[in-house]
């Protein structure tokens, strides 16, 4: 029967090979180390590298590409197409107006739901005027519900309370539905 001595042998030079190839593929091409998830180098280190690589060569974005590339806080935008350049940090699409619209609103939901949780109902009445004055045409009727719910905080009784039973009966799909069976139906 081999001693352990014997063994050690064997297995501490292939552990030592199977430790200096790990290492070595830890390494980019030309020798620089890449950053591991728990020590990644700081964002304007790697910008700046991105721009020193880009400055050389051709621009961001090539012929090929579907619109111009821009820079959006200091980041290009790169597009789709296999032509683009990916190399570098870059914004994934662009932000468009459209994308700045959804952002507001959702800001101005998340204003309306945070004066519902207060049970401020004059907040809730000055944001619903604003959503008003932003989207005339609300469609899913929203601020229908935000405006029942500011009715029963403000002035609960019968005439709140009969208007947020017609607006828990017909609209089901209401994503205000709940707040308004809790606030104004259950008294909470």
């Amino acid at each position: 029967m081999k001693s352990p001595r014997w063994r050690w042998l064997v297995v501490a030079p292939m552990l030592l090979g199977a430790a200096l190839c790990l290492v070595t593929r830890s390494r980019e091409p030309d020798g620089r180390r890449l950053p591991s998830a728990r020590q990644e180098a700081p964002r304007g280190e790697a910008l700046r590298e991105a721009a020193s690589r880009r400055a050389s060569d051709e621009p961001p974005a090539s012929a090929g590409s579907a619109g111009p590339a821009e820079a959006v806080g200091g980041l290009p935008l790169v597009g789709p197409s296999p032509d683009d350049r990916h190399d570098g940090p870059a914004h994934p699409h662009p932000i468009t107006p459209r994308h700045l619209e959804i952002q507001r609103d959702n800001g101005l939901l998340a204003l309306l739901n945070d004066a519902m949780s207060a049970r401020n109902g004059a907040r809730m009445r000055e944001l619903l005027n604003e959503a008003r004055r932003t989207h005339p045409g609300d469609a899913s009727r929203l601020q229908d519900g935000y405006a029942i719910i500011a009715d029963c905080l403000e002035a609960p009784g019968e005439a709140s309370r009969a208007a947020a039973e017609g607006y828990y009966a017909q609209r089901r799909a209401s994503t205000v539905r709940r707040f308004v069976r809790t606030i104004c139906l259950e008294g909470g």
